[in-house]
């Protein structure tokens, strides 16, 4: 959200409602398995191909409206009894499902004598509704009989090399090893109990370092042996993936999942551009219908010719002030709510080390583009502000416009995110609008009396005073306050 101001009653264009950073334990929908002999430990997380198969149906049935945050934990986050997934990142959108964890061992299990952890990383792409892309990034060394980039299905998988085809009741699967190269699937049986068995595809390497790269393709016409049309280029940077799918190319940056979110765009055959290249998510996005209709609703603000009214193209003048003024030294900085970048490519500019938040995918595309071509360097994060993912502390903490929208959203989540960002010393300039004084175009705005009783407990006021919030309309802005604060204490 970014650095704005409502000038619709009723509407919240700070576009951070609703999405809260969920911790998933799913008891009950694991079952143990009874191991073979030469089966080793339990395994964890598998892909369950059943419910990939009903994942896929139901996305074709909503016709880019979906409403997949349990479904898609359930398929491949799943875990069993005691242990917790903790989903990072996730968004729903008419071209994709994206959504990252970190997965455990089950609870019984150890690495290396210490208790069980997150053994590797798991980012699931589906590109919708019947194309499936796992990206496994393995951080600790596995035991014997646990294996990342797994699949668990009911029917005996047909494998060829690094194909592999399933025919289940509700549909087939086809997957194939993209990476590592030269690699062959495997196939253990894994019985659930007598007369039920279930049948576990694994890829063999599974060393600390090791990444593992499959897509699937799920549906009645998922042909057996059937190689996918992908290109793949694997290097020491980010991976670049096209996948080309039911006359569209998905071309797909992925850095390691442990490490970054990537970028994804969207073209026709003939070149036409479905969707611009635009981040993925470093958190938890609103979601489900209402969820996935505000996004629509926040992120058209930018795909307009003409800039949205708080978008002033420059850095904010109270901003300039505190740094040419040194009321901050360089030092790591959050622009929360960030909107095109203008504020966090000026810090950056100074020599800040900035990371910047924003919940609209196409301002933080046009913000890293700026960002290039002013040669600036920011850490840009796709996310909720009353959501966000765990980050270290900051040394400043600046917000133009964000405050004073969430407040009747939900403010305690945007004072925890405070919270978490600062420490005792940190900095904090906070530009909002001033209720008093508005006009019918005017934003709601928030009082002194709010805005130092909701700060009082965590910051110090060094000043509190009234300003006027430029635009980019001609003529005198609306009422604002500027804030400068000190995180007193923690508590």
């Amino acid at each position: 959200m970014p650095n704005r101001m409502s000038t619709t009653p009723g509407r919240f264009p700070g576009k951070l409602i609703g999405a809260v950073m969920l911790t998933i334990l799913l008891p009950g929908v694991w079952t143990a398995r009874a191991q073979t002999a030469d089966a080793g430990p339990a395994l964890p997380p598998c892909v369950h191909t059943a419910q990939i198969l009903e994942l896929a149906q139901y996305l074709a049935a909503t016709n880019g409206s979906p409403d997949t945050y349990a479904r898609v934990v359930k398929a491949a986050f799943d875990s069993p009894p005691g242990d917790t997934i903790k989903i990072t990142a996730f968004e729903e959108n008419r071209s994709f499902v994206y959504a990252v964890a970190g997965m455990p061992a089950h609870a019984g299990a150890s690495s290396h004598g210490r208790p069980a952890a997150t053994l590797w990383v798991r980012r699931l792409i589906i590109l919708n509704p019947s194309t499936f892309i796992i990206d496994d990034d393995v951080a600790e060394p596995l035991s014997p009989g646990i294996s990342g980039g797994c699949l668990e299905s009911r029917a005996a998988p047909e494998v060829s090399g690094p194909v592999a085809h399933i025919r289940e009741a509700a549909g087939e699967i086809s997957s194939e090893i993209l990476f590592p190269r030269k690699l062959a699937y495997q196939v253990r049986q894994a019985g659930r109990g007598p007369g039920a068995d279930s049948y576990i595809l694994e890829i063999g390497n599974n060393s600390p370092g090791t990444r593992i790269l499959q897509v699937l393709r799920a549906g009645k016409d998922a042909g057996a042996g059937a190689a996918f049309p992908t290109e793949l280029t694997a290097g020491k940077g980010p991976w670049k993936l096209n996948v080309t799918v039911d006359g569209r190319i998905f071309r797909l940056t992925l850095p390691s999942p442990a490490e970054g979110a990537g970028e994804i765009s969207v073209t026709a055959l003939d070149g036409k551009t479905l969707l611009g290249s635009r981040p993925f998510p470093s958190g938890i996005l609103p979601h489900g219908p209402e969820g996935n209709r505000l996004l629509e609703l926040w992120d058209s603000d930018y795909q307009h010719a003409a800039p949205a009214l708080w978008d002033i193209g420059r850095p904010a003048d109270e901003l300039q002030k505190v740094v040419a003024g040194g009321k901050v030294a360089r030092c790591r900085v959050v622009d929360m709510c960030c909107g095109s970048g203008s504020d966090a490519i000026y810090l950056a500019s100074k020599g800040f080390d900035v990371t910047a938040i924003d919940v609209a995918p196409t301002a933080i595309a046009q913000a890293e583009q700026k960002a290039r071509k002013s040669n600036a360097y920011v850490h840009w994060v796709l996310a909720d502000i009353l959501a966000p993912p765990d980050l270290q502390p900051f040394d400043f903490l600046y917000d133009r416009g964000c405050y004073h929208v969430v407040r009747d959203q939900n403010l305690p989540a945007y004072l925890e995110t405070v919270r978490r960002f600062s420490h005792p010393g940190t900095k904090f300039l906070l530009l909002a609008a001033r209720r008093d004084e508005q006009g019918s175009e005017g934003p709601s705005g928030v009082t002194e009396e709010e805005l130092r009783f909701d700060f009082l407990s965590l910051f110090d006021v060094e000043w509190l005073r009234q300003i006027r919030l430029e635009s980019n309309r001609p003529g005198i802005g609306p009422p604002g306050w500027s804030a400068f604060l000190i995180r007193n204490k923690a508590p």
